[in-house]
């Protein structure tokens, strides 16, 4: 594949943000917007997206200075796909080893943007979206949390804390599981489809305690589950725990939903165009399930209903339609990729029952 892919397998210093970006292939101009900037490549957002392996020229002009570089598409996001996953249409483009002095200056000037970006960040300690309807519990968890030496925002709903979340990603949030306009399971559902808040910890807290409201919760990705009554030491405690751990955590959830939403095929598709290493970790009824990536590619598959070899795991798990899901970043270790034709094996045998 060249030089081009030299390191785009590895986790690379990637940053929300918005630049005017012009695309030229087959002597056509396209303006976008970027997603994402990292040192090694960019997510434009583009509707309708250009075709896996699309080789193009990039221009940015950050300070009016204008620079040039060549970059290929490696992914594409449809308006189907990027609606499924909470996101924005369009494709990810990695850049060209430097080769030329304008490629040079191309890649000084992206690493300037990223270095501006990160001294603009304030330093603080840790940061908090707390949500509750209740505005007694509300002030009193917010005045002591501050006390604590969070820095914390406040959402009496559900679409205020989410809202809250994607404005700046917290390190951890709290969250009423009742509440109007949108409940707290939602704003878990919510934060799953997005890349940077679904390594976000979220604690719940509820007055139901029963063991399907928790387990429900924990599906969904919650970190915590917190009782109420409750006392603010205990939250201060768990709140600050939770965020020091997965700011220590090397391998983070980076997406989580539901099968019924989208399903396990459409899944490991995305994960191959994307070239996805790490878990993805299932749940259906009473079984759990995982599956392992490297580079895309699925190393192998075990679950606690199937006793057998990673293929015929495999098969079986393709069949569940309902359960939740969870991507955890990694690398397998060791293992070689042995079921790369499993969706197909599986969507022949499919054809051939319905017949």
């Amino acid at each position: 594949m060249g030089p081009w892919w030299g390191e785009m397998r590895r986790r690379n210093n990637r940053v929300t943000m918005s630049l005017p970006v012009e695309l030229i292939t087959d002597g056509k101009k396209l303006r976008a917007v970027t997603q994402d900037l990292s040192p090694l490549g960019m997510f434009v957002r583009l509707s309708p997206p250009l075709p896996v392996g699309t080789v193009l020229q990039l221009v940015m002009s950050p300070n009016g200075q204008r620079r040039v570089t060549t970059g290929q598409v490696t992914h594409s996001l449809t308006e189907v796909e990027a609606k499924t996953l909470g996101r924005f249409p369009g494709v990810g483009v990695v850049f060209r080893d430097p080769v030329r002095p304008s490629d040079e200056l191309f890649a000084d000037a992206v690493n300037r943007l990223l270095e501006s970006h990160h001294a603009a960040q304030p330093a603080h300690d840790i940061r908090i979206v707390v949500a509750d309807p209740e505005t007694r519990i509300l002030e009193r968890l917010s005045t002591a949390l501050g006390t604590a030496g969070f820095f914390v925002a406040t959402a009496t709903n559900g679409m205020e804390a989410i809202g809250a979340c994607l404005t700046r990603t917290p390190d951890v949030v709290l969250v009423e599981r009742d509440m109007p306009v949108v409940d707290g399971l939602h704003v878990l559902q919510e934060m799953g489809r997005h890349t940077e808040l679904a390594s976000v910890p979220v604690m719940m807290m509820s007055s139901d305690s029963t063991d399907l409201a928790r387990l429900q919760a924990f599906q969904l990705g919650a970190a915590d589950y917190i009782p109420k009554p409750f006392t603010v030491l205990e939250i201060i405690l768990r709140a600050r725990r939770w965020a020091l751990a997965s700011q220590r955590d090397t391998s983070r959830v980076i997406l989580r939903g539901t099968l019924a939403e989208l399903g396990l095929p459409a899944l490991l598709t995305i994960f191959e165009q994307e070239r996805k290493s790490g878990q993805l970790a299932l749940t259906h009824n009473e079984h759990l399930a995982w599956i392992e990536f490297a580079d895309g590619k699925i190393v192998r598959a075990k679950s606690t209903e199937l006793e057998g070899d990673s293929k015929a795991t495999m098969l079986r798990l393709l069949d569940w339609r309902e359960g939740y899901f969870e991507l955890s970043a990694g690398s397998p270790d060791g293992a070689k990729p042995e079921l790369t034709g499993s969706i197909m094996e599986h969507a022949q045998l499919r054809d051939e029952a319905g017949r």
